[in-house]
């Protein structure tokens, strides 16, 4: 039965303090059971049988979080079951969750950086640095923590490391155009990171200009169609090669590579490939049950809907796109793997 509501404007300022400390109470229970829940769920990667190609996505477009909301919830759920005994300090409020974002945050940065993965210790003692600390305090405690590099705000800034910080605004059209590009070039440079993009395309370009005066120039169309197929085919641009493969006759359960192109020397021919690329443009996986369509445009991959192992060819209506997550998924369930929590 539905509970009347409260008329909040008879309380007083006594009577509405305690019922605001009882409902953020309920609140950081309530988020409790959703980090546990979104952890069960990135464990088992339901979110790929409901047509959600990223645990992120089905947060944000499935469940309707917020990005910052969706991405500081799967910071927490992985660091809960990193670090299980954080939980609790979540539930009392003593840990927040942009906390924890920035110690994951900044773990990353510092794996990026410098190639080095920071430990379930050294995440334990900078916790226990934060509890009790508001965000300019966390960030600073952080930055300590880890020796980040300081950051200003401005348009352009030359640090200590003589590493540039730019700050610049593009148009909602500009900006689409990037995401495009990053999604095209996703098998190539994996993070989202702008600047991350920038340096590839920088070092696409100087390449490209600076072998063309040591060597024979290679045809505008056929550099392009190379390039396309080095990034769009397969799980990275390693992925297939020339060199002879062991394949068998049923999907091998402790490769990582997806059965749809794991094949004696053979890929897709590079017109069908990027044939499939323009006529499909995103994730092709479909929800039997409600029809919902991935639509990722992130680290597309070609994917015989017919498995190879099976006896599936090369044809163009055996083709299609699916992202990375979606690939992987098919192959599993061809192959009999299930996900373990």
């Amino acid at each position: 039965m539905r509970r009347s509501p409260v008329n909040l404007k008879v309380l007083n300022k006594l009577e509405l303090d305690q019922r605001i400390r009882t409902l953020a109470q309920r609140e950081r229970d309530l988020l409790h059971e959703v980090l546990l829940t979104i952890k069960e769920i990135d464990s088992r990667r339901t979110y790929l049988d409901l047509g959600f190609g990223s645990l992120f996505d089905y947060l944000v477009k499935g469940v309707g979080y917020s990005e910052g909301s969706a991405q500081r919830r799967i910071d927490a759920a992985r660091m809960i079951r990193e670090i299980p005994e954080i939980a609790a300090k979540i539930q009392t409020g003593e840990l927040k969750l942009n906390q924890i974002s920035l110690i994951q945050k900044a773990s990353r940065e510092v794996f990026k950086n410098q190639s080095i993965t920071v430990t379930t210790d050294e995440k334990l003692e900078v916790i226990h640095d934060l509890c009790g600390k508001n965000h300019t305090e966390s960030q600073q405690q952080v930055a300590a923590f880890f020796d980040l590099p300081v950051l200003q705000t401005t348009h352009q800034k030359t640090q200590a490391d003589e590493s540039v910080r730019i700050e610049f605004t593009l148009s909602k059209e500009a900006y689409a155009k990037v995401k495009q590009a990053q999604a095209l070039l996703s098998h190539a440079v994996i993070s989202a990171d702008l600047g991350a993009f920038l340096e590839f395309l920088s070092d696409k370009v100087i390449k490209q200009k600076t072998s063309s005066l040591k060597a024979k120039k290679m045809p505008e169309t056929d550099a392009a169609i190379t390039l396309e197929d080095k990034v769009q085919v397969g799980n990275s641009d390693k992925s297939i090669s020339s060199d002879k493969v062991n394949v068998s006759k049923t999907p091998n359960v402790n490769t990582r590579a997806t059965a749809t192109m794991a094949v004696y020397g053979q890929k897709p021919s590079a017109a069908d490939t990027k044939k499939i690329r323009l006529k499909q443009v995103c994730c092709q996986f479909v929800d039997p049950v409600t029809g919902r369509r991935c639509e990722s445009t992130w680290r597309l991959q070609v994917d015989h809907k017919h498995s190879q192992w099976a006896g599936g060819g090369h044809r163009v209506e055996n083709l299609q796109l699916l992202c990375a997550g979606h690939n992987r998924s098919k192959y599993r369930t061809e192959a009999g793997i299930r996900y373990l929590s």
